[in-house]
């Protein structure tokens, strides 16, 4: 399997659109003229920071050809490197969000997430088989952290949702 730039684009491109909407949603949410909350900024950081790490991740094969021949070195650092990207957004919302917002839809999510991170750090170290595949999952996994996030701001869990 060769992913072809192409592909890469079009991820990027979807992330950039989930930004803007992210954006759009949060200015014309409801707001009020008051700061920030702490629960605000976690739940725009949740909504915006995994497409980020998706439309810069989509570079980095891009980028690395240009320094490295070999596709397997090429593939393996940019499964690393993804790895590293998703593992700051994943921590920081695990530090800073609260135990009581977490839901079973989150639990799911974060199940998935661990999973393919796993997957793409085994990949980085040469355990895999296929790291074309591992890192095209690794930025899926992104775009479907932020379809998430952007439903859950559309459509609030009601309260019996909670696990």
């Amino acid at each position: 399997m060769n992913i072809s730039e192409e592909v890469l684009m079009g991820i990027a491109a979807v992330a950039i659109a989930l930004i803007g909407f992210s954006g759009v949603v949060t200015a014309l949410g409801r707001r009020d003229s008051r700061s920030w909350s702490q629960s605000e900024s976690i739940q725009l950081f949740a909504l915006v920071a995994p497409a980020i790490v998706t439309l810069a991740s989509a570079f980095i094969p891009v980028g690395l050809g240009l320094i490295i021949q070999d596709s397997d070195i090429l593939w393996r650092t940019a499964n690393g490197a993804c790895f590293f990207a998703h593992l700051l957004p994943v921590v920081k919302f695990m530090r800073d969000g609260s135990t009581e917002s977490i839901r079973f839809s989150h639990k799911v999510g974060l199940t998935i997430t661990f999973s393919v991170m796993a997957v793409m750090l085994a990949s980085s170290l040469g355990l895999g088989e296929w790291p074309q595949f591992t890192f095209l999952l690794g930025l899926l996994l992104g775009i479907g952290v932020s379809l998430h996030n952007f439903y859950l701001l559309l459509f609030p869990a009601i309260s019996s949702d909670r696990d």
